[in-house]
């Protein structure tokens, strides 16, 4: 059963409040539909590395997603290919300016500048403890955020 507290929510703002502020770079479509958003300034990762990361790096997955700008949806995770590419540049170098997390499920609301809104919505078919987003942090820890988290 999922079971999200207040304190759970407040817990998880806490960690992220650095975060608040930061400008989104290197935002890229991944496999599926999963999304991922750079924040911060880019860190040395392996050499052979396909992508550089910041010191914040956020991976959607597992979840429906929708980017909505002034109250107009601008695209959802399962739309095509190329008008998600399209539409994601709209979240480059805007600010972070805060993010919201509902029970029951951590569904949640990224608000960036200019009225940008990444939402995420929990699916609950695909595995009841998958997360549906995770967050690199700077100092080496993960928030793995989705229906059977806690």
């Amino acid at each position: 059963m999922i079971s999200v507290s207040q304190t759970d929510i407040d817990h998880v703002q806490q960690i992220i409040a650095p975060l608040l502020g930061q400008k989104a770079w290197g935002v890229s479509l991944g496999v599926g539909s999963s999304l991922t958003t750079e924040f911060g300034a880019p860190i040395l990762d392996e050499p052979n590395a396909k992508k550089q990361h910041g010191e914040w790096h956020l991976w959607t997955y597992f979840c429906v997603w929708r980017l909505e700008r002034q109250n107009r949806i601008l695209v959802g995770a399962e739309d095509s290919w190329d008008r998600i590419a399209s539409a994601i540049r709209h979240l480059e170098n805007k600010s972070l300016k805060s993010v919201e997390l509902f029970a029951p499920a951590w569904d949640s609301i990224f608000h960036f500048e200019d009225d940008i809104l990444l939402r995420s919505f929990s699916i609950i078919t695909f595995e009841e403890d998958a997360e549906h987003w995770k967050l690199f942090t700077p100092n080496g820890k993960v928030i793995l955020l989705g229906p059977g988290s806690s």
